[in-house]
């Protein structure tokens, strides 16, 4: 019986390559000749519908005598061991031996598919093979062996078989090919709103800055443009401000003290700023803030107002005008107006800012400094731009593309690059919730689809790769990928 004896040095084994580093001692009890075979640049791939096996034999210290042969065969065996395929075998003759083989011809167990090669005696010699056999579903998880016959008397059964690697299924990861979205530039224009509560003195609307809370409230208002005033990326389009009364008091009356009390709040933070008197639109204002005494009754609970739906449906009822809504709950719910009056009615009385600006328009240099300290003032084509300067899909890169969408939450451009890279670093989940809200362009259908192939939902992946074509997206790959995948 003969040793076979494999020192691996490096084996490494992926779905569609294999490479491994392999020392192959063939020793018998009788073996009086060195036989040591070295076999390197193992490569075993699925593609096109083929299995291919492809190395490197290094005949070096392989010797050979005059009238025998040495054959080694790659066999690729089932899991189960039912069912094998052989490959083209390597057949190494002694110089006789080459002659009785142009002679007679080859032995019958190799003769319909074999190459022949002399050992050139003495000489450093490699052989570089490769082959292919018809892939077939069993190959995935199948073992690649290599069949050793050292006898060179063509008789099967003394052959050895000699573990080489596994044959792993494609792995999806390396077929599938997904599209990126370039953003199309855009006008930087941004929106704040808040709101300030400002106390006026009871029937007056002159602006007191220094009455009861009013300098805390001002600065939500004066601290958000003085930092847009500071600013020399950002210019500032228009300060809107809109008042809100709550209902007690004749309605006529507070129509007035509303409009003048968001007139003079206007006034006030217009003389703040050396800004163009345009940008102050006309101030507005609600006489009667119903909308918010709604919205906060429906939050609360019937153990504080036990008729809280009668006053909801009061609230609603269209039928009614404002003043004699009001009295009607006075006088119907007198205890839950009063908490109303003292706990609510404060809360209506605000006035709520609107400022819309711009961020200036930068060249790559300046975006790339923007970025380190206020990425929020770049727009997603520049942020596009800035990631374009660094190593696709290093930590760096990546950064950029989550910063976009951090920036722009609901912007598909920004959702389908970042579900891109999940799919990369192979977080599925993370992907698939990006895509939730990313829209249904070619690229997302595309993005969707490899989702799908990496799940082995092939039919759901082939109906969202027709979509992204018939949208005008290359998904041959994909395609192909699916094709792969199935065979």
């Amino acid at each position: 019986m003969k040793n076979i004896t494999f020192i691996i040095a490096a084996l490494l084994t992926c779905a569609t390559s294999a490479f491994a580093q392999t020392t192959v001692l063939l020793t018998g009890e009788k073996q009086e000749t060195d036989t040591r075979v070295m076999i390197k640049n193992f490569q075993v791939a699925q593609t096109d519908g083929k299995t291919v096996v492809s190395l490197d034999f290094v005949l070096d210290s392989l010797a050979v005598p005059s009238n025998r042969y040495r054959a080694f065969t790659p066999v690729i065996i089932s899991r189960d061991s039912t069912q094998i395929d052989r490959m083209k075998t390597l057949i190494v003759t002694g110089r006789r031996q080459e002659i009785i083989f142009e002679r007679d011809g080859v032995d019958a167990l190799y003769a319909d598919n074999c190459v022949k090669v002399p050992r050139q005696k003495g000489e450093p010699q490699t052989y570089s093979y490769t082959d292919a056999v018809e892939r077939q579903p069993w190959h995935n998880g199948a073992s690649v062996y290599m069949e050793c016959d050292l006898c060179g008397c063509g008789d099967q059964k003394k052959n050895e078989l000699a573990y080489l690697g596994d044959l792993t299924p494609p792995d999806p990861y390396d077929l599938i090919n997904l599209a990126d979205i370039v953003p199309a530039p855009s006008k930087k224009e941004r929106n704040l709103h808040g709101s300030a509560y400002i106390t006026f003195v009871v029937d007056k609307w002159d602006m007191k800055p220094d009455y009861m809370n009013n300098r805390r409230e001002l600065r939500k208002i004066t601290d958000t443009l003085d930092v847009m005033v500071a600013d020399p990326n950002v210019s500032v389009r228009q300060v809107k401000i809109h008042g809100w009364a709550s209902p007690e008091s004749p309605y006529e009356h507070n129509k007035m003290l509303a409009e003048n009390r968001a007139k003079s709040l206007t006034e006030y933070v217009k003389h703040q700023y050396n800004l163009p008197d345009d940008v102050f639109a006309p101030a507005e204002a609600t006489p009667e803030n119903w909308l918010g005494l709604r919205m906060a009754v429906e939050e609360m609970s019937e153990d504080i107002l036990p008729h809280k739906q009668q006053i909801l449906a009061i609230i609603g009822d269209l039928s009614l005008k404002p003043d004699p809504k009001e009295l009607k709950i006075k006088q119907q719910y007198p205890a839950e107006y009063r908490y109303l009056l003292q706990n609510v009615y404060p809360g209506l009385r605000r006035s709520d800012y609107d400022i819309s600006f711009n961020f200036s328009d930068f060249t790559l240099e300046q975006a790339k400094d923007i970025y380190k300290t206020k990425p929020y003032q770049l727009s997603l084509r520049e942020m596009w731009d800035v990631a374009q300067t660094m190593e696709p899909y290093s930590h760096d890169y990546n950064k950029v593309m989550q910063t976009a969408v951090n920036v722009y939450p609901d912007a598909p451009e920004a959702l389908i690059n970042l579900a891109n890279i999940a799919i990369r670093q192979r977080d599925l989940l993370k992907a698939e919730s990006l895509l939730e809200r990313a829209g249904d362009s070619a690229e997302a259908l595309n993005t969707r689809a490899v989702i799908a192939i990496i799940q082995q939902r092939y039919d759901d992946a082939n109906i969202l790769l027709q979509q992204a074509a018939a949208k005008g997206l290359d998904v041959s790959k994909n395609l192909e990928a699916i094709s792969i995948l199935t065979k």
